[in-house]
């Protein structure tokens, strides 16, 4: 076993965690989070960091103000007990939405998530919701994304035979659904969207083939609104079979129950649930191979 590289990741995201560390034969620890009565956190490492590159990783969602305080402090533990150095892995980073200031006084948030992560030595997410800005590098010196686009096609060619297309159900899930669509040789077709609100929102329709399979591919899947519009759409247009894939499966507010009305849902384990049918474990090795 390669002592060099010590991964420490939450419980949800433990599985993840340990397949990483197997696939690297480097050790593995899960990062113990206890509650004191009023809401503070105590974390605790069950392996000494000191003199290793440590991994600590987390999907900072499902009350992402918690989680980042315990990110910090788990980043926190590393360098009090002397880690060579500490990097995160971000399975799902939150703030990312506002990627500029869009009205008059309202928040860049992520420019300023970032600046909360400054005692990382690395910051890495896993395909961040990025759209006006192209890469994490532009915000932090010290943030990079990786992209698990070839594991999603991996997935779906393995799982999905026949003659199907992909659909993008907005524009800003271009930079995932036409990449998964031309990887695996497929045509894309990419829905333009009007929002007027969390939950109110406008899509265009295009026109699609009668009886023919369609695979929706979206990065974050929160509300299911999005989803929906395009389903219904394409339900309408007299599509076959529909499934719908997200990078991320947020699914708040019962979006899960909403979208698989209309179609089968599947999800990577960035945020793990029943849905989580894809492994991003292989992306994440693949990129710390570079770290030792």
């Amino acid at each position: 076993m390669n002592k060099k590289m010590l991964i420490a990741a939450f419980p949800e995201v433990a599985e993840i965690g340990r397949k990483v560390a197997r696939a690297l034969k480097v050790e593995f620890t899960e990062v113990k989070a206890h509650d004191f009565p009023d809401g503070e956190y105590k974390i605790k490492f069950k392996k000494n960091p000191d003199n290793k590159i440590v991994v600590i990783i987390n999907s900072i969602t499902k009350d992402p103000d918690e989680r980042i305080v315990e990110t910090i402090l788990a980043g926190g533990i590393a360098r009090d007990y002397k880690a060579k150095k500490v990097i995160l892995v971000a399975a799902y980073l939150p703030y990312m939405r506002q990627d500029t200031h869009f009205v008059h006084y309202d928040s860049f948030s992520a420019k300023h998530i970032l600046e909360v992560f400054a005692d990382f030595d690395k910051i890495i997410a896993i395909d961040p919701h990025l759209h006006r800005i192209k890469n994490m590098h532009s915000l932090s010196s010290k943030a990079e994304s990786i992209s698990v686009d070839g594991v999603v096609a991996d997935f779906i060619k393995k799982n999905f035979k026949g003659n199907f297309e992909i659909i993008g159900p907005d524009e800003e899930s271009q930079q995932w659904s036409a990449k998964i669509a031309h990887m695996l040789h497929k045509n894309v077709h990419i829905l333009q969207k009007k929002r007027f609100g969390d939950n109110k929102i406008k899509q265009k329709n295009v026109s699609l083939d009668k009886n023919k399979n369609y695979i929706i591919i979206d990065d974050i899947i929160s509300t299911g609104h999005t989803l929906v519009g395009a389903l219904k759409m394409a339900k309408e247009q007299g599509a076959n079979k529909l499934v719908c894939v997200g990078i991320h499966g947020v699914l708040v507010n019962g979006a899960d129950k909403l979208i698989r009305k209309y179609a089968e849902l599947i999800t990577t384990n960035t945020i793990p649930s029943k849905y989580s049918k894809i492994d991003v474990s292989p992306a994440i090795v693949e990129r710390l191979k570079k770290e030792l």
